[in-house]
Order: C-alpha cells, then sequence, then structure tokens
C-alpha cells in the first residue's frame, strides 16, 4: 500500500468491510470459529487475533474520520473478537477507541488492554495503583 495516504487506506478499509457485511452468509459460507486461548487467571476464551489501535485510531472527534474506525470495530466484534489494544502513548487513540465501543454498546463485549508507561516495578505498582480498574493481581506482578 505504499503511497497511499491514512485516509485512503481507511476507506478503502471500510470499503471492504461494508462489502464483506453485504453479503449473505450461508452455512457452506460461514466463518470458523475464530482461534483463541484461555487468559490463565480466569480461564475466559481470548481470541488470538485483536485490534491494535495505533496511529489509525488517532482521529481526535472528527466524524468522517471516525466513521470507517466505527465500522472496523462493528466488524471485528461482529466477526468473534474481542480484544482491542491501545494506550495513552497513543495520542487521541485511547480516547476516540472508548467513545466507539461505547456508542456500539460493546463494552460488555470487548476486553480492552491498555499499557502502564513506567521505568520499573514499582512505579508501575503505585502507577496501576491509582487506576480504578487495575486488579490486585495485577499490582502484584
Amino acid at each position: 500500500m505504499a503511497g497511499l495516504s491514512r485516509r485512503e487506506v481507511l476507506r478503502n478499509l471500510a470499503g471492504a468491510g461494508s462489502a464483506a457485511a453485504l453479503l449473505p452468509i450461508t452455512g457452506a459460507m460461514a466463518q470458523p470459529a475464530m482461534l483463541t486461548r484461555p487468559i490463565p487467571s480466569t480461564g475466559e476464551a481470548m481470541p488470538v487475533v485483536g485490534l491494535g489501535t495505533w496511529q489509525v485510531f488517532d482521529v481526535g472527534a472528527d466524524a468522517a474520520a471516525r466513521r470507517p474506525l466505527t465500522e472496523v470495530v462493528r466488524l471485528l466484534a461482529e466477526s468473534g473478537g474481542k480484544m482491542i489494544d491501545s494506550s495513552p502513548m497513543y495520542g487521541r487513540a485511547e480516547g476516540v477507541t472508548g467513545d466507539l465501543v461505547a456508542e456500539l454498546g460493546l463494552r460488555p463485549r470487548v476486553f480492552l488492554a491498555t499499557k502502564v508507561w513506567t521505568r520499573g516495578r514499582d512505579p508501575g505498582s503505585r502507577r496501576c495503583g491509582a487506576l480504578p480498574n487495575c486488579s490486585a493481581a495485577t499490582r502484584s506482578t
């Protein structure tokens, strides 16, 4: 895709997603189940492939730029995907991701992964302790 702008790539991705959504799914065309692995601490099945948000989701409040991203998140969940990776270091991507997941009503169905950026275990533990959803197990590792 050398030479394509980010806007062109997103437009093409959204177009491909829209076309795929219009295709009838029959028994012969049904997608195989998504490959999963259990989360060791809970046993919850997690797909081995997820969605990364670095660069592409860093679009801010621009509705036109968010439109194809909404379709990507919708198709991920519709296809059995759960894992969405983001970070505060990705600019506005983490906020945009959260907005899209909320708008689509997908929060109960997706697993949002983020990062705690520090140097060393002790600062990381302190930072994690300040986060409302950081578990005790995470703080002690």
